[in-house]
């Protein structure tokens, strides 16, 4: 009896060499996709927390400016006669066009509102009252302290006469950068009968390296009125 050995194929297949480069290289392709996303993600989250940061920080100065001016008076004042205004508001200490810092005086604009009951004496030809358009604000706060508000090297100061009219101090953080501070100052001529009004525009943006982050500018505006009529009894005790 004669015996047959028979030998069974091997029926397990491997992969060519061109399956596997193709496998390895829609991977490569999904990881780089799915890395992306996560880095695009990561990337948002931090611009989004940058500008939220910078939002509160200038938000919470505006409330703090908003609190010291609506009890303020003599808002860039110059004695009971405002055509002097461009030298008390003209972003001191930067105060020679040849300071690095020097941003020119206030600009006159017509409000359109006419005078009030007393004669002003910084009307318009036309009677109307001017508003003013400054780079920082200069008044005396309810302690009769003189406050001045303007932009320095990307920071809002402050300065107080308490302490010196030439020490400014930084009162918005680290995190925010102002790009631009504008004061429209109205009601501050004596004897125009209307109380002071004084509207804030800040720009700011993140402090970051980011171009993403910092390209976009964040713009605020407030407007607050004071309590009382702009005047000097002590210069101008009709007005008042």
């Amino acid at each position: 009896m004669k015996y047959h050995h028979c030998c069974k194929k091997n029926s397990q297949k491997g992969f060519t060499l061109i399956e596997l480069l193709v496998a390895m290289g829609i991977f490569a392709i999904v990881i780089a996709i799915a890395t992306g996303g996560f880095i695009n993600s990561l990337r948002t989250q931090r611009q989004v927390a940058s500008l939220i940061s910078a939002q509160s920080n200038a938000s919470l100065v505006l409330e703090q400016m908003a609190r010291e001016i609506r009890t303020g008076f003599l808002f860039c004042h110059d004695e009971g006669n405002n055509g002097g205004l461009n030298n008390n508001c003209n972003n001191p200490p930067y105060d020679n066009p040849g300071d690095p810092g020097f941003v020119s005086g206030c600009v006159e604009l017509d409000s359109g509102y006419q005078e009030g009951i007393i004669t002003a004496p910084d009307a318009l030809p036309n009677n109307d009252l001017p508003m003013w358009d400054c780079p920082s604000i200069d008044y005396m706060n309810a302690q009769g302290e003189e406050v001045n508000y303007s932009l320095q090297n990307g920071a809002l100061v402050e300065s107080n006469s308490s302490v010196s009219t030439s020490t400014f101090v930084s009162i918005t953080g680290d995190s925010v950068k102002v790009t631009n501070l504008h004061f429209i100052i109205f009601g501050n001529v004596e004897g125009d009968a209307w109380t002071p009004r004084v509207t804030i525009a800040i720009g700011v943006v993140p402090s970051s390296t980011d171009p993403a982050v910092n390209s976009d500018v964040l713009n605020l505006e407030t407007t607050i009125s004071a309590r009382t009529i702009d005047c000097d009894p002590s210069t101008n005790p009709a007005s008042c």
